[in-house]
C-alpha cells in the first residue's frame, strides 16, 4: 500500500463520481421510499471515506495514460530545468496552507459563537420550561438541554455538542409553535446531527479545492433536515403535520422581516431561508408520508452491495503516465561507474 500523486487523483475522481451518484439517488422519491433517509445519509460515507483513503494497493492495475494527457501529467510530476520544485509540490503546499487557514478560521469562529451563545439569557418563563421538559421526557433517553433567547437569532436553532442549547428568537410563541420548535431541535440532538455537520465542515476545509465537497456539504445538511422532519412527524396525524409545517413557515416569515443574519457555524437551524426549493422539498416529503412507509431490506442490502463493489473497483486500477514519461526533456548526461548509472542534469 502506497500513497502517490496518481492515487490521490483517483480518489478525487471516484469520490466525485460517488457523490454525484448519491445526489442523483437522493433527489428521487423512489430511493427515499425504499432506502430511507438514514441509509441515504450512510451512503454519503462512501465518497467521504474514499477521499480520505487515497492509497494504491498492490493488486491495483496500472493503466498508462497516452497522448497529450499522459505527457502533461508526466511533465508536471517532475522538476523542470531552472525550477527547484515541481508544480505538484507547489500545489500541495498551496493546498496545505489554505486548508490550515480555513481550519483555524473555522475553529476560531466556532469557539467565538459558543462563547456568545453562553451570554444569551436563559428562557426562564413557565411556558418554555414546561414544554421543554415535556419534549425531553418524550425521548427514550433523557438529556440535558437548555433554551436561550436573543434578538441576534432570527431562526430557531440548536447549538453545542456537549452543552446542548436551543436558541430562540425574541418573540411570542403559542404552545404548539414552541412545542414543534423544541421537538425539532431536540431531535437533532438525539440524532447526533450537529457532530456530523461539524465533521463535514472540517472535511470541506481540508478539501476546499474540490467543488464536489460543497455539493456533499449542502446535500448532507438537507438530508439531516429531512430525516429530522420525518422523525418528528412519523407518528403525527395530518392535522399535526400541517401545524408543524406552518410553524416552519411562520419562523421563516419572521426571519424575512429582519436584516440578514450572520452565519453561526456548527448549528442546526429549524429552516434555512436561503433556498426555497429545499423548503419545498421538505414539505413535499413530510406531507406525502414517505417516512411512514416500510423500507425494503432486500433493496437496501443490494444497494449497499453495489456501493461496496464500486469502492473495490475504484482501488483495482490507477491511471498514471507510462514508464519513462517523467524524465525531463532537458539535456542530460549518463555515466556508468562500477556498473552504476548516474544521470546528471545541467544547473
Amino acid at each position: 500500500m502506497q500513497l502517490t500523486l496518481f492515487s490521490i487523483c483517483m480518489a478525487v475522481i471516484w469520490s466525485s463520481v460517488l457523490a454525484a451518484f448519491n445526489y442523483f439517488c437522493r433527489k428521487k422519491h423512489f430511493f427515499i421510499r425504499h432506502l430511507g433517509m438514514a441509509n441515504l445519509l450512510f451512503l454519503y460515507l462512501f465518497p467521504l471515506v474514499r477521499m480520505m483513503a487515497p492509497f494504491e494497493f498492490p493488486f491495483a492495475r496500472v493503466i498508462p495514460l497516452k497522448g497529450t494527457l499522459g505527457s502533461l501529467c508526466g511533465d508536471a510530476s517532475t522538476k523542470t530545468a531552472g525550477m527547484p520544485l515541481s508544480p505538484w509540490t507547489i500545489l500541495g503546499a498551496l493546498w496545505a496552507g489554505v486548508a490550515a487557514v480555513l481550519l483555524l478560521r473555522f475553529l476560531c469562529q466556532y469557539i467565538k459563537s459558543m462563547k456568545e451563545f453562553s451570554t444569551y439569557p436563559l428562557c426562564g418563563d413557565a411556558q418554555c420550561q414546561r414544554i421543554l421538559q415535556q419534549v425531553i421526557g418524550e425521548g427514550k433517553k433523557r438529556m440535558r438541554v437548555q433554551a436561550r433567547r436573543s434578538s441576534h437569532v432570527y431562526v430557531p436553532r440548536g447549538a453545542g455538542i456537549f452543552q446542548k442549547t436551543i436558541l430562540l428568537p425574541d418573540g411570542v410563541y403559542s404552545d404548539a409553535e414552541l412545542y414543534y420548535i423544541l421537538r425539532h431541535e431536540c431531535t437533532h440532538f438525539r440524532n447526533k446531527d450537529l457532530p456530523i455537520k461539524l465533521l463535514v465542515h472540517l472535511y470541506s476545509c481540508v478539501f476546499w479545492w474540490n467543488p464536489v465537497i460543497y455539493l456533499i456539504k449542502r446535500d448532507l445538511a438537507q438530508i439531516l433536515e429531512i430525516k429530522c422532519d420525518l422523525d418528528v412527524t412519523g407518528r403525527m396525524e395530518n392535522r399535526e403535520k400541517a401545524e408543524y409545517l406552518a410553524t416552519i413557515v411562520a419562523s421563516l416569515k419572521k426571519a424575512e422581516a429582519k436584516k440578514p443574519q450572520r452565519a453561526f457555524y456548527g448549528t442546526a437551524a429549524l429552516a434555512a431561508r436561503t433556498y426555497d426549493s429545499e423548503i419545498l422539498e421538505r414539505f413535499l416529503i413530510v406531507s406525502s408520508g414517505l417516512g411512514a412507509r416500510r423500507k425494503s431490506l432486500a433493496f437496501t442490502g443490494a444497494w449497499l452491495l453495489v456501493f461496496t463493489l464500486l469502492i473495490f473497483a475504484s482501488y483495482s486500477f490507477v491511471l498514471q503516465p507510462p514508464a519513462g514519461a517523467s524524465v525531463p526533456e532537458a539535456p542530460y548526461t549518463v555515466k556508468c561507474i562500477d556498473g552504476t548509472y548516474y544521470v546528471s542534469f545541467p544547473r
